[in-house]
């Protein structure tokens, strides 16, 4: 697990806001907007917690997250208070698993050519930009829907393209309306 990863990457990834992700830097928990794998396990970690954590608190997580992971032995939960204890394995493989599934998925499923949308990322043999579906699921378009209408569509797709929309926003300026002729 040694990928370098973006903030938005990373946010996107773990579901959190990627203002969240840059708080961490901010505060000093890390030392530069580039993560790598471990630091995915601590951010899904944190998402998965569901309760929010003052910046000390997140220090001492980070710090027991990064020493979990450091052991040579297998990793055991680990306990961050009286009555909460987290089982770093699990979310370990499952950081470790998604990772590689995005990276493979963007290996094979991703097409790029400047011919083709003005060179905008679509799937293979098609011109459905992966944005533009990530976009309409992260507005609450439904996946059964979406596989109805796109049927060349795989279910890594659908979970995926979300994903990729929030960890690639589009590059510049936003295009504006065009002013209507006089």
């Amino acid at each position: 697990m040694s990928a370098i990863l973006s903030a938005t990457e990373v946010a996107a990834l773990s579901g959190l806001d990627e203002s969240r992700v840059r708080k961490e830097v901010e505060h000093g928990i890390f030392a530069s907007p580039s993560f790598d794998a471990r630091d995915l396990v601590y951010f899904l970690a944190l998402s998965r917690l569901g309760i929010d954590l003052g910046v000390e608190d997140r220090r001492r997580f980070h710090g027991l997250v990064v020493q979990a992971l450091a052991s040579r032995r297998p990793l055991q939960p680990i306990e961050f208070g009286p009555i909460l204890e987290v089982h770093l394995d699990r979310v370990a493989e499952d950081a470790k698993a998604k990772l590689a599934r995005f990276e493979t998925w963007k290996r094979t499923r991703v097409v790029i050519d400047e011919r083709v949308l003005g060179g905008e990322p679509t799937f293979p043999k098609s011109r459905l930009g992966i944005r533009q579906l990530g976009g309409m699921l992260l507005r609450g378009a439904r996946p059964e829907e979406v596989r109805e209408d796109y049927p060349y569509l795989t279910e890594e797709d659908v979970e995926f393209a979300p994903v990729f929309a929030r960890a690639y926003p589009p590059m510049g300026r936003p295009r504006g309306r065009q002013a209507a002729a006089r």
